[in-house]
């Protein structure tokens, strides 16, 4: 079978942000140890844009690097793109306006999280996040598999600083999703929890499935390739060609 080519699209402009760029190859390094040794990986980092996302209007300002990033890659004939946020920031604007599939590392860990369990929560930077994510989830159809968002209350660039500080922020707070909440599987909800690599010492700590949306976008990039599929013209139907102004 022929190397399967990933295009990885950051949604933010992380080589600008205070030690970035180590942060970039900590990442890149992290997803090559993560993806099939048949597999391509691209990273695309646009130099423009927010440091990190936290709401809603960091989201809007960052999708359209998200959508030229990912157009530019059908054009190099990618197999494959992985939008690198949780909120997945133009997702579906992407869809439509590509043929290859478009992974949204958020979508894609709430559908498995969904099949892992009976009840499931998001563990994420800050409280702030708690009403995007379960509109998020409601959107997907997903609300009766729903049962919170557990903040660390801690900045993504913060916690992308101190793994320690953030497992254990994590523990805190994946516990009270399982004894109050009802939580029976946990998602990582956000890039720089996942890059940390912590999922199996949660998982040993709390004794539930963690899902780590790095490593599972990655999977289901290379999955959608070996079956050759993609999304459906007829859900994301490609927008005419319009002179924009």
């Amino acid at each position: 079978m022929k190397k399967i080519k990933i295009h990885y699209q950051f949604a933010t402009a992380k080589g600008k942000t205070k030690n970035g760029n180590a942060e970039i190859s900590k990442r890149l390094n992290f997803i090559n140890k993560n993806i099939d040794k048949k597999s391509i990986i691209k990273l695309s980092v646009p130099v423009k844009g927010p440091g990190s996302i936290e709401t809603e209007y960091d989201e809007a300002i960052a999708i359209p690097n998200v959508i030229n990033g990912i157009v530019k890659a059908e054009k190099e004939k990618f197999d494959v793109a992985i939008i690198s946020c949780f909120s997945d920031p133009g997702l579906s604007a992407c869809r439509e306006k590509v043929s290859i599939p478009v992974i949204g590392s958020g979508e894609n860990s709430i559908f498995l999280a969904s099949q892992l369990g009976n009840k499931f929560s998001i563990l994420s930077p800050l409280k702030e996040n708690g009403f995007t994510f379960k509109n998020k989830v409601s959107k997907l159809g997903l609300d009766k598999k729903y049962c919170s968002t557990r903040a660390i209350n801690t900045s993504v660039l913060s916690l992308a600083k101190n793994k320690n500080s953030t497992l254990k922020k994590l523990v805190l707070a994946g516990k009270k999703a399982i004894e109050i909440d009802g939580a029976d599987v946990l998602i990582l909800g956000c890039m720089s929890m996942a890059f940390h690599d912590i999922t199996i010492t949660l998982e040993k700590k709390l004794k539930v499935p963690v899902i780590n949306p790095v490593k599972a976008s990655l999977l289901m990039a290379e999955s959608i390739v070996k079956m050759n599929i993609s999304h459906s013209k007829l859900a994301y139907p490609t927008p005419p060609d319009k002179i924009i102004y």
